[in-house]
């Protein structure tokens, strides 16, 4: 792998007394030479991120980024950065859940599963940092809401370090409600000759642009 990506980093695992993931031009490794790549930083002070941004703005991708980072430090094998620092967690991920017919399992109760499996990790005192994607995204909007916030606060609680991507951006006033343990940040596209770009860079503040109404036209829906 080093040999096959020269520009690749091998990772640090940093002190018990200063955790933290910091990276410098993080991309993800299957993506083309025409990869976006983006910094972070989590720490105890700012252990979760909350990511907003529209359709197809890149929210997932980096959720996959920054997990397969982890894991490939883990094994001791280089990470696609300029640099990456992280202490030893155990990364757990809700994303791409789906039904099961056989087992008369809904989309919705296997993304609790996966939820409820993060929950007892952390409760066992497990160092957990997870990967949320569009957590409840099989309820309706009240109740996913209020079941997103009440987990996102469980588990900062408990110490627990992750990344959230959300369509909801009411999830945004936790920021100020956790003064500032948890930060938002989103991804946004541009138009330009009546057509859709993305630039897939992360950005703090709170997603202010929506493109479900264009992507809808763009399908054919006649939009009154």
């Amino acid at each position: 792998m080093c040999h096959d990506n020269p520009k690749y980093v091998m990772p640090r695992i940093c002190e018990e007394n200063a955790p933290r993931i910091e990276a410098l031009h993080l991309g993800h490794p299957l993506l083309s030479k025409a990869r976006k790549c983006n910094d972070i930083v989590i720490n105890s002070k700012e252990p979760i991120l909350l990511i907003t941004g529209s359709n197809m703005s890149g929210k997932s991708t980096f959720l996959r980024t920054v997990g397969i980072s982890l894991v490939l430090s883990y094994l001791g094998l280089p990470v696609c950065a300029e640099s990456f620092i992280c202490p030893i967690l155990k990364v757990y991920a809700c994303m791409r859940t789906s039904d099961n017919l056989g087992q008369s399992v809904s989309s919705f109760y296997a993304e609790l599963l996966r939820v409820k499996m993060i929950v007892e990790a952390v409760e066992k005192g497990e160092k957990v940092f997870f990967l949320l994607d569009e957590i409840f995204k099989g309820t309706n909007s009240a109740d996913r809401h209020t079941g997103a916030k009440m987990l996102i606060n469980q588990l900062d609680k408990r110490g627990s370090w992750g990344l959230v991507s959300t369509h909801d951006l009411e999830l945004a006033d936790m920021e100020n409600e956790s003064e500032g343990r948890i930060r938002n940040y989103h991804f946004k596209e541009y138009y330009k000759d009546n057509q859709i770009f993305f630039d897939y860079q992360l950005r703090k503040g709170v997603s202010d642009t929506r493109n479900a109404i264009y992507l809808m036209k763009m399908a054919g829906v006649n939009i009154e």
